[in-house]
């Protein structure tokens, strides 16, 4: 487990830029994983699914990091590795886990459908198992969401000059904004 961490931190950081900190906690979660599930089997149907569907007029698509069928039962893990946690009676409106439970019910259209957030640092799991009326709930709000989206004509950049390395306006050059903070991300 730790030489394909090593293996993989020369692939995703060739030039060593990401903070030691950063490194001795995935070390860290390496070993708190390993000692709560060493030895155990999880049931997974596969690992970064990745999904694609139509809601209304528009085209979503991602990956979910791992799918679980056990018993009938279909269980989303998204695995955290921030500080920050979503209060467990808030997972039911968490968009991310709505939106990967809409692509299960489309994948397993007659499965019951189960989302986790497992927390690495803390090893906290909150899940919520979304029921036909959740998934109404959560395609409105989403439909509700990329309108505003798409109708604002404010858009201002984020302040987290990070995520432009993941935008495919900053990689295309369409936000100049993003395409500036990208060139500075790639020269770091």
């Amino acid at each position: 487990m730790f030489e394909k961490y090593e293996e993989y931190k020369k692939v995703f950081d060739p030039n060593n830029q990401i903070p030691q900190v950063l490194l001795d906690a995935g070390t860290e979660i390496l070993n708190d994983f390993y000692d709560l599930y060493g030895g155990r089997t999880f049931k997974v149907y596969k690992k970064e699914l990745g999904f694609n569907f139509v809601l209304g007029n528009y085209s979503l698509n991602g990956f979910i990091d791992r799918v679980d069928i056990d018993n009938g039962l279909v269980e989303i893990v998204d695995y955290k590795t921030g500080k920050r946690e979503v209060a467990a009676k808030d997972v039911h409106s968490n968009l991310q886990m709505g939106i990967y439970a809409l692509a299960a019910s489309k994948l397993f259209p007659d499965s019951p459908i189960k989302t986790s957030l497992h927390y690495l640092r803390s090893g906290r799991i909150k899940s919520h198992e979304f029921t036909t009326e959740d998934l109404e709930i959560v395609k409105q709000s989403l439909i509700d969401k990329i309108n505003l989206i798409m109708n604002d004509v404010n858009f201002s950049p984020t302040k987290n000059e990070r995520v432009c390395s993941f935008c495919d306006h900053a990689q295309s050059g369409a936000c100049s904004t993003g395409a500036i903070r990208l060139r500075k991300f790639n020269r770091a």
